[in-house]
């Protein structure tokens, strides 16, 4: 029978599924995502995919998410990859509230519980919400690491949190960051030197070996701004209000945003309030190279990040940036030389910023091009590969 059957026995029995876990006799290693914001986000691509990537290799995998009833495609391909999903359910039908009860699954401990295994690897959104299931794991004596996406100076956590932080990063077998300025902040934030601290690449969605045609510039310059709506993290609204200046307004220059969020209705909103007419909607859109065929550079005014796909997959299209000096930006970019750095997410800055870009447009496509050398100098082929030997040394 496939391991999926048994699943469903044990989810519903638990007393089998430690046995059942058990009788497969392979190295048992969880994930749990503490995300609860949205059914998904790139900065579950890593995890996920390391999880798929490692049963297939042959392990046991568990995974710990937040049940979601608009539940992300990528769940189901764990499932068929055979990687054990448990959904920890907050607003539950009647049969979700059994299925909790039965499984102990309302919360990260309960999975670990059940599943006893040999590592647990936390993927936090920001550098303080895998806190308790990093705490739960100390307390049960199972091996743990834990994979930071974003830190940030504007959730600085209080004394008590820090002492908690600080000793449960100390003691994970090993702390991934996406980017060193997002280590560093950790470290001041903590008090402490990370020793067990290491830096890990996101996977991207475009082909390594991509090489587009320069678009046309026939009529205007056309900028790409790829990322979620929401002006709290995105900056979106800064944008926009940079577009109110009549300088940018009657220039042959157009702005494409390009994702969804909890903010879509209301930058539209701003965008006919403002009376905005070259930017530009476009909603999520999965092929990724299929923005870079028709737009020359991209624009992100983010106010926090820990290193943006938009950024990586951009460069690797060949396409300059136009980025806040926020996260990981100035790790890969150098200012004028491979795109263009605002000081910080200000609209004065990002006005001058694009300024800069703005005057340099006819040299676009050679830093483009220094762009994409840059960027593969520091992201390898496959982060997912190298995510996992990582993972590897720890539980042999």
């Amino acid at each position: 029978m496939q391991l999926n059957y048994y699943l469903s026995l044990g989810y519903l029995f638990p007393c089998y599924s430690l046995q059942l876990f058990d009788s497969f006799k392979l190295m048992k290693i969880a994930f749990v995502s503490t995300n609860g914001f949205a059914p998904w986000g790139g900065s579950e691509e890593l995890w996920s995919q390391t999880a798929i990537r490692m049963s297939q290799q042959g392990f046991t995998v568990g995974v710990s998410i937040k049940g979601w009833t608009n539940e992300a495609k990528q769940v189901s391909e764990m499932e068929a990859s055979g990687c054990i999903v448990v959904r920890r359910w907050y607003n539950k039908s009647r049969i979700q509230k059994l299925v909790s009860r039965l499984y102990n699954s309302d919360s990260e401990f309960g999975f670990i519980d059940q599943f006893r295994p040999e590592l647990v690897i936390i993927s936090q959104g920001d550098n303080t919400d895998g806190l308790n299931c990093m705490e739960a794991c100390l307390e049960r004596s199972i091996p743990f690491v834990v994979i930071t996406q974003v830190a940030t100076e504007s959730m600085w956590p209080c004394d008590e949190v820090v002492i908690r932080l600080a000793k449960a990063y100390t003691k994970a077998e090993q702390c991934f960051f996406v980017s060193h300025a997002n280590l560093k902040l950790t470290e001041k934030q903590l008090t402490v030197k990370l020793e067990n601290a290491k830096v890990i690449r996101n996977p991207f969605k475009v082909s390594y070996e991509t090489k587009l045609s320069w678009p046309e510039e026939n009529r205007n310059f056309k900028l790409a701004c790829v990322a979620r709506l929401d002006p709290l993290a995105k900056g979106q609204d800064l944008l926009l209000e940079l577009f109110k200046k009549n300088k940018w307004k009657t220039r042959p220059l157009e702005i494409s945003l390009f994702g969804n969020g909890s903010n879509s209705q209301s930058l539209r909103e701003l965008k006919i309030l403002w009376n905005l007419e070259n930017v530009h909607f476009y909603g999520l859109v999965n092929n990724i190279e299929s923005i870079w065929q028709t737009h020359h550079a991209l624009i992100l005014p983010s106010r926090f990040e820990g290193l943006p796909l938009a950024v990586v997959e951009a460069m690797l299209c060949a396409r300059p940036c136009i980025v806040t000096d926020v996260g990981g930006n100035s790790e890969v970019i150098q200012d004028e030389v491979n795109g263009f750095i605002a000081a910080a997410p200000k609209l004065e800055f990002l006005d001058e910023a694009l300024e800069r870009a703005w005057q340099k447009r006819d040299s676009w496509y050679e830093i483009g091009q220094t762009a994409a050398i840059k960027i593969r100098d520091l992201i390898p082929r496959d982060p997912i590969e190298v995510f996992v030997n990582e993972l590897k040394i720890l539980v042999k």
